[in-house]
This record gives C-alpha cells, sequence and structure tokens, in this order.
C-alpha cells in the first residue's frame, strides 16, 4: 500500500452498520482510509437528527464546520460519500479550499436533471470514485463534460457475529423453497423488483406449488405492495417480514433457498455481495450494476426483470436443482472472497489515492 497519501479526511452524509447504500459506504470508506493511512482520520458528519433529510440548521452547522475544518489544516484532502453534502465545497474560497474526491453511488450522479451546483462539485473534484464500473459508466455518459472517473467497487466490512437476538417465530415461517428479497421498499424507487416478483410468483407457483416469497425489508411503500400481492391471488406463498434484525437476517440466508433483486437501478447491490457471502445463488437484472457482481452462469443468473417469463423461468430453474444451486452459490462465495472482502478494497483504494493525492 502506498505510505505517502497525504493526510485525508471524510465528509459523510451518515455512517453506520446496517444503513443505505450510502450510509455503509461512508463507514467502509472511513475504515479503509484509517487502514491505508496509517495516519489519525478526521471525519465530519452530516446526521440528521430524524429520519429524513437534514435540517437546515444541521445543514448550516455541518457546512460552517467543513471551512473551518479547512481554514484550520492547510494540508491533506477530503472525500465525501455524497455530491449533496460535497456541494458545501462551492461555499469554500478557492484560497482555502482543500482538494477533494466524491463517492458517485448511483442514480444521485447518473441523474440527466443533475443540478448545476452538483455538476460544478463533480467537476471541480479532484478525484471522482464510483462504486461499481456500471456505475462509472452511465455517469460518464450522462454527464461526459464533468471529467474522468475511476471505479473502485465496494466490499463488505469483516462479519462480525451479531449480538442481537433471534426472531424464531420469523423463521419458523421459512417453507423449503424460499425465495429471499431484502430491500427498502420505496415509493419514490420502485425499480428494485418486488412488483416483478409478484407479478411472476404465479407463474413460479404453477412449477414449483410449494415455493415462498419472503420479503424483508420496510418502507411506505410495503402497503402497497401487500395490496398487489393479494390481487394477484398470490398473498399466501408471499411472507412480508418488514424490519429483520442482522442477527435473523443472517439466519434467513441459512434457511431460504436462493436470493432474489431484479433490479433496474442498483448502482452497486451489497444484497448480493451478502448473499454471496453466505453462499446463496443470486438472480439480479441485466440493466444494472448486479452484472458487476454476479457472474451469470457461474454465480447466478441475470434476467431482464421486465421479462415475467424470463424471471420466473430463472426462479424455478435455480429452485428445481438443487445442484445447480450448490454450485452456484460454492462459486459465488469465493468470488466474494477473491474480489469483495475489506482487504481487496483496500488494495483496490490505495493505489487509486495515491495517483490523486501524492
Amino acid at each position: 500500500m502506498p505510505a505517502q497519501i497525504g493526510r485525508p479526511s471524510l465528509a459523510v452524509i451518515t455512517r453506520k452498520q446496517g444503513g443505505d447504500g450510502v450510509a455503509f459506504a461512508g463507514l467502509l470508506l472511513e475504515r479503509a482510509l484509517a487502514e491505508i493511512a496509517h495516519a489519525p482520520l478526521s471525519t465530519l458528519e452530516l446526521a440528521p437528527a430524524v429520519t429524513g433529510h437534514p435540517s437546515a440548521a444541521e445543514q448550516m452547522r455541518f457546512a460552517l464546520s467543513l471551512l473551518a475544518a479547512q481554514l484550520l489544516e492547510q494540508r491533506g484532502w477530503w472525500i465525501f460519500n455524497h455530491v449533496g453534502i460535497a456541494r458545501v465545497q462551492n461555499l469554500v474560497p478557492r484560497f482555502v479550499r482543500r482538494p477533494y474526491a466524491v463517492l458517485l453511488c448511483g442514480i444521485e450522479a447518473w441523474d440527466p436533471a443533475l443540478t448545476a451546483d452538483r455538476k460544478r462539485t463533480l467537476h471541480s473534484a479532484t478525484l471522482r470514485l464510483a462504486i461499481s464500473s456500471y456505475t462509472a459508466s452511465r455517469v460518464s455518459s450522462t454527464h461526459p463534460d464533468i471529467g474522468p472517473i475511476v471505479a473502485c467497487p465496494l466490499a463488505l466490512l469483516p462479519d462480525a457475529a451479531s449480538s442481537t437476538s433471534l426472531e424464531h417465530a420469523m423463521l419458523d415461517q421459512i417453507r423449503d423453497n424460499s425465495v429471499l428479497v431484502v430491500g427498502r421498499m420505496s415509493s419514490a424507487e420502485r425499480y428494485k423488483g418486488h412488483d416483478e416478483l409478484l407479478e411472476s410468483w404465479s407463474a413460479v407457483l404453477a412449477q414449483i406449488p410449494g415455493a415462498q416469497l419472503v420479503i424483508a425489508g420496510q418502507g411506505d411503500d410495503l402497503t402497497r405492495l401487500r395490496e398487489k400481492a393479494a390481487s394477484l391471488g398470490v398473498a399466501a406463498s408471499v411472507l412480508f417480514l418488514g424490519f429483520v434484525s442482522d442477527g435473523t437476517l443472517a439466519a434467513l440466508r441459512e434457511r431460504v433457498a436462493l436470493f432474489a433483486l431484479p433490479s433496474r437501478g442498483e448502482g452497486f447491490g451489497l444484497v448480493y455481495l451478502e448473499a454471496m457471502r453466505a453462499g446463496l445463488p443470486c438472480v439480479g437484472g441485466v440493466n444494472d450494476a448486479a452484472a458487476d457482481v454476479i457472474v451469470h452462469d457461474e454465480t447466478g443468473l441475470l434476467v431482464d426483470p421486465q421479462d415475467a417469463r424470463a424471471l420466473s423461468d430463472a426462479i424455478v430453474a435455480l429452485l428445481r436443482s438443487l445442484e445447480l444451486r450448490a454450485s452456484f452459490g460454492a462459486a459465488g462465495k469465493r468470488r466474494f472472497e477473491r474480489e469483495f472482502t475489506f482487504a481487496r478494497y483496500c488494495e483496490r483504494l490505495a493505489p487509486i489515492l495515491s495517483a490523486a493525492f501524492t
């Protein structure tokens, strides 16, 4: 690892284990920077006091803290885990503004309607760091004028034993031939594949009568999806779990047959890595970053989420064949251990930072 990358500082919208992808990326960056730099790491966090967007007062305090930090510390550089908070750099006078990097996580960067201040923030960055090759390519094609983008795929942190107790009543409801889905159900983000799975489920049941769709997660779209399952006549074979503790989720991965998230908008897909680490075969979509993680016909299957027949056929093929599931699951676990561990992430990230900030 490079010994001289300056003195990094991290600014994050929030960082926590078990948070959304942006929050997890902040935590991953924090630990990786400390590992790579071998030096004290300053971290400035914009963490809303309540769930949702930070208040105006919280944003102002964050901006003032960032300005003060750059005034007092004339060495080093900053890295932001989201372009939204990196916009503060536009308010910092040029003579004190430190070099900075911005993490590109997905739709917040490839949105064709990206605001002028966000584009200016990205254009002025020393390093634009994408969480996948897909994200790098899509942002670059949508906004070719912001400058070069470097891809550095994410990874998982070491799997610590969870202290949460198992929810046995929940686990007891899991049948054989269960398909697990994990993801937020948001009315603003109907791209993760929940609708498509429900719409294809009757075709799965026609060939695997005992199949069960297990949906873990929360969100303001949960009620609509429950009602949709009922209207499609598949509610008896769909289990909506709501919030699931980390320990129970790990136990779920040991009980289900496969993992599916036929999304159309993933910037990376940490949930695929979690499934692969557990030895589960995965079903993902062909229209987003799933292909950066899942190797088709080796660690899982990639399909067009909007092709209901292709989606149901992929699920049925895996449910019917224990041998195929075992082969894909083992290959996925090997791929995870080879490419997506924390140590491997540090190995990828270090030379990128060295090239940008030394």
